[in-house]
Formats: C-alpha cells, sequence, structure tokens
C-alpha cells in the first residue's frame, strides 16, 4: 500500500514552511504515485537520484554557461581569505555528499529523517532549506565519527 497520508503530510508541512522544493516534489509524487508511473526498482530510482544531481549541477555551473561569472573573476575571488576559505569548505562539502549518497543509498529510511528535519528546521528556527544531500552529507560525516569513537 502506499503511503499518500505521509506524502501529503509533507506536502502540508512544505507549504506551512515555504519549502518550495519540499511541496512541489511532495505534490509531483502524490501525482505520480495516484498515476502509478513512478519506478520500483531500486537501478531506476538511482537514475532519476542522478538525474537530479545533474540537474543541480547545472545550476551550480549556470553564472558560468550564462557569462555573470568569468574565469578572471573565479581566479581573483578564490585568492582572497574569503575566496581561500570557500574554495576548501566547497571541497569538503563535496567530499561529504560522496557520504551522503552512499548513506542514502544503503539505507533509504534516513531519508525522512533529513526531510523532517529540514522541514522542521525551516519553519520553527527560520533556517533555509538546503537540501537533503547537503543534510545527508553531514549526517554521513557525523554516523561516521560517532562509529569511530
Amino acid at each position: 500500500m502506499k503511503s499518500y497520508s505521509l506524502l501529503f503530510l509533507i506536502l502540508v508541512l512544505g507549504i506551512l514552511s515555504k519549502n518550495r522544493l519540499i511541496y512541489i516534489s511532495a505534490g509531483v509524487l502524490i501525482i505520480f504515485s495516484l498515476l502509478d508511473i513512478l519506478p520500483e526498482s531500486t537501478s531506476s530510482q538511482n537514475i532519476i537520484l542522478d538525474v537530479g544531481v545533474i540537474l543541480l549541477v547545472i545550476g551550480v555551473l549556470m553564472p558560468l554557461g550564462t557569462g555573470t561569472i568569468c574565469a578572471r573573476d573565479v581566479y581573483s575571488s578564490i585568492f582572497t581569505l574569503e575566496g581561500l576559505v570557500s574554495f576548501l569548505v566547497g571541497i569538503a562539502s563535496a567530499v561529504m555528499a560522496r557520504g551522503g549518497i552512499d548513506l542514502m543509498q544503503g539505507f533509504p529510511g534516513v531519508m525522512i529523517g533529513l526531510l523532517m528535519g529540514s522541514i522542521v528546521g525551516t519553519a520553527f528556527f527560520r533556517g533555509i532549506p538546503t537540501g537533503p544531500l547537503v543534510a545527508a552529507g553531514l549526517a554521513a560525516f557525523i554516523i561516521n565519527l560517532i562509529k569511530k569513537i
């Protein structure tokens, strides 16, 4: 049996928290689920996850493609304190995101905690929704750190 009520709850919480990505995603999943066009195999779901990451990277690279940011801007911004720290944090974030993908693929149930935490953080603590990949990367880092202790 499909869990429309849980998706609907996520939709409502997304609307209440003004988290556009969450409520649009939940709404699309409800519609796709009602139309019975959601893939059930893990490999198909992984392809959809890959397409999502590709679209995210395209969004991040968009300023380079449109010419809003040019090579000169990139070089000059990296050689400042803020630019260097941002560059290093970007590297750490990318490495942590890899761990987040592994965590989500190995334990799909963590997505519920990540989504609910994102919604609660946005709705009640005036946070900014950064997306489940960033949250999963941070969660994977903390989980691995705790397991080593």
